[in-house]
This record gives structure tokens, C-alpha cells and sequence, in this order.
């Protein structure tokens, strides 16, 4: 109809703004994009603009977390096109609880169905959350990263106090080194620095089981060991706590980053750095296979 120069004057259902295409209503309305980063941040993955973004964003992932994104995917394509035609026909206005409720409970149906495995092997899907220190303590979620083992590696810190304010973002390189270095230097490097600022109550957050098993029996690397002592020396209290790494992103990122840098090379932030696009969120529900 537009090349035969028909006036199509019809405004988005959504935004009552921008001209409505089929490009603009499933990627790029604002009301669109809400969806996109709620179903983009259980995943990681950064709001995909088109169908393409859509099969290349979990292609590092595991082939079961792949299946779950594009059925999730093609979901939220068809609810925001059926949500479209219930605003256009029905006059409904565009609710975002209802929305997202269909799309998780759509994407549960289909699990099912799913033949994928995580890395070969069988798997479940379950829901985590990400919970907040309490008053006066401090959060330290803490990872290392090394591009193979051994290889260049990182480690990255992110320091949360009980209102979800980051303290403190580290990434620092440590040149080339294990996957299991690099976990205990970022719990080293975390403590040392919130102990030489202040703070006494600390609780370390790490995906590492074996890593939190070596510093509560007190069985580190020698190199370690007495810069470990002095952190419980000073520190009134801490305690470790195992989580997920679908919980522990944004210090994953920071160590991936710090696999690129070079030993001893640090860079710290006093707030959210620019470049990460989400952080961890009580309020928000988290996925994983297991």
C-alpha cells in the first residue's frame, strides 16, 4: 500500500509515537524494549534488535540454555504481536505484568518439549534469586577468569551494601595463571581492599565451591596464607557464601575483562561501571540448568 502511495497516518498502539511497522512494534518501541530487558536480563544477554540478535546471543552457551532463549524469544515475539492486535481490535491497553506472566508461563509449558542437553549431559530448569547482605554488612561477590589453564587471567569484585549500592567495582589482570589463582586472588584482593577501607563485617560470594572449601580449612596456596590471616585478623566477621553463576555476573564480567589486562594492572570503580548493563537484583527472578 505505501508504494502505491497510499497515507498510512497510523501511529504505534504502543508508545502513541512512532509510525507502526512490524520492526518498530516486536524491537524497538520503548514499551517493547521493557519486555526485551526484563527476558534479556534473566539471561545476560543485552535487548536483540532483530531475529539475527536472536540466535546470536547465546551462541557461546550451553545447548540447552540456547533452546530456552529462542523458545522464550519467539514467545515474546508472538505476545507482543497478539498484544498489538488486542490494543488495535479491543482497545486493551498494554499491560507488562500480564505480558511477561504469559511469556514465563508459555516458556514452562515448552520445557517439556525440549530435547537440548547442558553439554551432553541431562538437566533441569530452576529459579534462583539474588538476595541482599544484611544491615551493615557487605556483599563481595568475587570471581576469576583465566582464557585457559593456565592462560591470561582476572579476577573481578563487586562490592554491594544492604540498599544494593555498589561500594567498589574491581578488575584487575594477574598475567597467566589457573582458573583456581585467579578465584583465590579475587577473594584476596576483595578483602584487602574493604579491609584497608573500613570495613569489618564482610561475606564473600563466589561460584567456586572448592575455592570457599580451601579458605574456611584454612587450606590455601602458601602465597595466600598470610595475607589471608591478616584479613581475619582485622575483619570482625565473615562468612562465605556459595551461589550460582547465573547470580554472580557482573564480577564475571569484570574478571573476563581483567583476563585481558595486564599483570598487576587494576582498575577500580566507586559506582556502577558505564560498560555493565545490568547488575543483580533482589527483585528480579533468575534462571539456571542444572
Amino acid at each position: 500500500m505505501k508504494t502505491r502511495k497510499f497515507q498510512l497516518a497510523s501511529r504505534c498502539c504502543f508508545c502513541k509515537k512512532d509510525e507502526e511497522t512490524l520492526e518498530h512494534i516486536l524491537w524497538k518501541c520503548n514499551y517493547s524494549e521493557i519486555i526485551w530487558k526484563w527476558l534479556g536480563g534473566m539471561f545476560n544477554f543485552k535487548n536483540p534488535k532483530s531475529f539475527d540478535e536472536v540466535f546470536s546471543s547465546a551462541k557461546h552457551k550451553s545447548p540447552a540454555v540456547g533452546e530456552i532463549w529462542r523458545y522464550a524469544a519467539f514467545i515474546t515475539l508472538k505476545e507482543l504481536w497478539f498484544q498489538r492486535n488486542r490494543s488495535v481490535y479491543e482497545d486493551e491497553v498494554f499491560n507488562e505484568q500480564n505480558i511477561k506472566s504469559r511469556i514465563l508461563k508459555l516458556t514452562a509449558e515448552g520445557e517439556i518439549r525440549m530435547k537440548q542437553l547442558m553439554w551432553n549431559n541431562a538437566y533441569v530448569v530452576k529459579e534462583i534469586s539474588f538476595k541482599l547482605p544484611q544491615k551493615n554488612q557487605l556483599l563481595l561477590c568475587c570471581d576469576g577468569a583465566s582464557r585457559g589453564n593456565p592462560r591470561n587471567s582476572g579476577y573481578g569484585i563487586m562490592a554491594i551494601n544492604d540498599k544494593g549500592e555498589v561500594v567498589v567495582a574491581i578488575e584487575g589482570g594477574l598475567g597467566i595463571s589457573t582458573n583456581f589463582f585467579a578465584e583465590i586472588m579475587a577473594i584476596i584482593c576483595a578483602g584487602e581492599w574493604v579491609i584497608h577501607n573500613g570495613f569489618r563485617i564482610l561475606l564473600f560470594s563466589t561460584d567456586s565451591k572448592s575455592v570457599i572449601v580451601a579458605f574456611e580449612n584454612l587450606r590455601v596456596p602458601w602465597f595466600a596464607i598470610a595475607r589471608w590471616k591478616k584479613i581475619c585478623n582485622i575483619a570482625t566477621k565473615y562468612e562465605f557464601l556459595h551461589n550460582y553463576r547465573e547470580l554472580n555476573f557482573s564480577a564475571n564480567d569484570l574478571a573476563n575483562i581483567g583476563a585481558t589486562m595486564q599483570r598487576e594492572d587494576q582498575h577500580i570503580y566507586t559506582s556502577k561501571p558505564p560498560f555493565l548493563v545490568n547488575l543483580e537484583n533482589e527483585k528480579q527472578k533468575y534462571f539456571m540448568t542444572v
